[in-house]
């Protein structure tokens, strides 16, 4: 008997791993007879029936009368079981349950051979609660090796009473060795639509990868036209793999992407490629347009490592007309980056060699670095000293412009003393700077060297006390700061601004030791930054439920807060810089950050942000004003996701800008969503690169849940990267 329940129960195991196409988390399963765990029996089998009999001279056991078998976590229920030791035979009929954690099996019988190691089930009904998988089958013939076929059998995540969608096939065989199954004469049925059926086709058995097409893509935009996609996948190896991707856009012609994925216990990266072989409404230059990029990792031993990430454009307007993301439309820049790192306890090395290729006709061309070396050691020593030595030599080029290389050498040492109470930290730190430069105007410079040095002093105190937040009890905190910064002041108007910048104004950078990003300028500074901070956890959860921040800069000397080292006037004060965080309720909370310029009484930048968010029944909304003087930018921001009814919602984003009168971005779409399928469809306008034109696009996407989606792939991305809020809040 035992040889009959174990492979009795291996042919079922392998009837539910054909079924389940996927793993998913459904707000309704297939219902089946609730499974009471078994404790463990040690590889015993137990029979209970209300009688038996044996017969010697036919070598014939019979169980009969609610005959129960049970083994480890797995059961057999039948009216009968009948086991003959003669021929080595056994069956079970009458109402056949077989029950293991994760599915459940019914059948109006099952008979085993145990000499051929063969099961036959007939008239099944199965159910897989984890997944809400549930289907049946006329008949299933189960080996132990060789093939397996199942015949007639039906497969859905839809309860039985409203199966939504269901995929069917006259027969699936099975073969575990090779682990593959093949279906034939399979059909995908939804809201009473049926396809056609397939003549054959393939697919794995478990997590392993096989070759074949992927779920086909379309979409839609004014740039592109249709845009219609079938990926086919190649299982090249354990450890390489590649996709092609044949597209036809009724706009631009036929494309083919191709990506190729390979891992080694050194290196691992990605190639890809898309190619437009003919795209007729281009004028901007060749019809053959195409991107590559190619991406690798190689960590040679603990210490030393290697990264790659080039990416070209055919042109500057690729992204613009081919991508379905705003996301990749919006970038400047494509990066080309090759860099060896060597790290050690102490220290660390880099070798770099960088070029941004300008996909942005209107951003400047930067400087490549040809090369770049980085070396920084730094070392935590007793009493809280600090000690830090910061080496880079690099190789500017870029044609028809000042070229050269840079020497910036920056060692430091101060202490840094962290306690409960608060901090003191002191630093001062050396700069030597020295310039060899080519294509300069004559009269200009052809060396330069520059000699500074910066000291800084940075003291904090931490406060607490208990309080009370909208009945939430809790701490306060009180964190009070000052900051002074001093480095001399420098005419540095002789050298070239190779990657320098001024660094963005913001409460984190009141206590930068340079105001620039770059060595190129050392800003002069003799100044104080008094800041504070408040904070209220609370004392169950833990939870910030309020942030306030507010700081400003006090210039000993007006020359503090000029924007080149040259300049000689300026204000007191630098802008005063609020940000705040509140947590009203657990469902409520807004944000606000402020730049208060009191020189000309007006506000440089600001954000606030009322924000909505029940991530259980995930609804959330989002209203928000930002102004920005230096872009300029003002505009107003509205993102959404609401329920319609039980399944329907809508989600959209509305992004207006207040200085040109006219939309920016706007996308409104919805979503059906039931407990075994989802449709989604979106539509998305935007203002073009130009910034004349408005390009739309449109989404739809279908998923089965459990077996997957047909549609817009990017329409994931769409949302998640254009709706705040839709993939949950990240607060300020």
């Amino acid at each position: 008997m035992r040889k009959f329940h174990l492979l009795t129960m291996s042919a079922l195991l392998l009837l539910t791993a054909t079924a389940s196409a996927g793993s998913i988390t459904p707000s309704c399963q297939a219902r089946g007879v609730v499974y009471e765990e078994v404790e463990e029996l040690t590889g015993k089998v137990e029979i209970a029936a209300d009688s038996s009999e044996l017969f010697m001279k036919n070598e014939l056991l019979i169980f009969s009368g609610n005959v129960q078998m049970r083994h480890s976590q797995q059961s057999v229920a039948a009216d009968e079981v009948r086991y003959s030791r003669k021929l080595n035979q056994a069956t079970a009929t009458g109402d056949v349950q077989l029950r293991q954690a994760g599915f459940e099996v019914d059948a109006e019988s099952a008979a085993l051979d145990i000499n051929t190691r063969t099961a036959t089930l007939q008239k099944i009904s199965y159910r897989i609660p984890e997944v809400g998988g549930q289907g049946r089958a006329s008949s299933a013939t189960v080996r132990e090796q060789g093939v397996s076929r199942l015949h007639d059998i039906s497969y859905s995540t839809c309860p039985p009473e409203d199966e939504a969608w269901r995929i069917s096939a006259k027969s699936i065989d099975i073969d575990r060795e090779n682990g593959v199954g093949r279906a034939a004469g399979a059909r995908l049925s939804f809201m009473g639509m049926t396809s056609p059926a397939l003549p054959g086709f393939s697919f794995p058995l478990d997590d392993s990868r096989k070759s074949g097409f992927l779920i086909p893509k379309i979409g839609y935009s004014d740039s592109t036209g249709v845009d219609f996609s079938i990926p086919y996948y190649f299982n090249i190896a354990p450890n390489y793999d590649a996709t092609l991707f044949p597209r036809i856009t009724s706009e631009r012609g036929m494309l083919m992407g191709a990506e190729f994925r390979y891992l080694t216990p050194i290196h691992s990266g990605t190639f890809f490629t898309d190619i437009a072989f003919n795209d007729t409404k281009y004028t901007g230059g060749e019809q053959i347009r195409y991107v590559i990029s190619f991406k690798n990792r190689s960590q040679f031993n603990a210490h030393l490592k290697a990264d790659i990430n080039y990416n070209y454009l055919s042109d500057n307007d690729y992204l613009e007309d081919f991508s379905g993301s705003l996301a990749l439309r919006s970038s400047r820049y494509a990066t080309q980056m090759a860099r060896l790192s060597y790290d050690e306890e102490n220290w660390s090395s880099n070798l770099l060699v960088e070029n941004l290729q300008v996909i942005d006709e209107g951003s400047e061309e930067p400087y490549r670095r040809s090369p770049q070396l980085d070396f920084n050691w730094r070392k935590v020593h007793s009493y809280g000293l600090v000690s830090r030595l910061d080496a880079q030599l690099t190789s500017f080029r870029r044609s028809n412009s000042v070229e050269g290389g840079r020497l910036h050498l920056r060692p430091a040492v101060g202490v840094d003393w962290i306690k409960p109470w608060g901090h003191v930290k002191s630093m001062l730190t050396g700069h030597y700077t020295d310039y060899n430069l080519e294509n300069v105007s004559p009269g200009d410079p052809v060396t330069i060297t520059r000699n500074l040095y910066t000291f800084s002093a940075d003291a904090g105190l931490f406060y607490e006390r208990q309080a009370e937040w909208f009945d939430h009890g809790g701490y306060q905190t009180l964190e009070p700061r000052l900051f002074y910064l001093y480095t001399p002041f420098k005419d540095q108007q002789d050298i070239p601004l190779f990657d320098t910048k001024l660094a963005d104004f913001s409460f984190a950078n009141l206590f930068r030791e340079n105001r620039y990003a770059g060595f190129d300028r050392i800003g002069g500074a003799n100044q104080i930054t008094a800041a504070v901070t408040t904070r209220f956890i609370d004392d169950s959860s833990q939870k910030e439920w309020l942030r306030a921040s507010f700081g400003q800069i006090y210039y000993i000397d007006e020359r503090s807060a000029a924007a080149f080292p040259d300049q000689i006037t300026g204000p007191d004060t630098s802008a005063f810089v609020g940000e705040l965080y509140a947590r009203i309720t657990d469902l409520w909370s807004t944000e606000a950050v402020l730049q208060w310029d009191p020189d000309e009484e007006i506000v440089d930048k600001s954000l606030l942000r009322l924000s909505y968010h029940d991530d259980p029944k995930k609804r959330f909304l989002s209203v928000a004003y930002r102004k920005d003087r230096s872009q300029p930018a003002e505009f107003t921001d509205l993102s959404f996701r609401v329920p319609l009814s039980a399944n329907l919602n809508a989600v959209g984003r509305w992004q207006y800008s207040l200085l040109d009168n006219k939309s920016l971005d706007t996308i409104a779409g919805f979503e059906y969503d039931s407990c075994c399928w989802r449709l989604r469809a979106v539509v998305q306008q935007h203002i073009a690169d130009d910034g004349l034109d408005n390009d739309l696009g449109f989404f739809v996407q279908l998923e089965l849940k459990g077996l997957g989606g047909i549609g817009s792939g990017s329409i994931d991305s769409v949302l998640s990267k254009n709706v705040y809020g839709y993939d949950g809040f990240e607060y300020y």
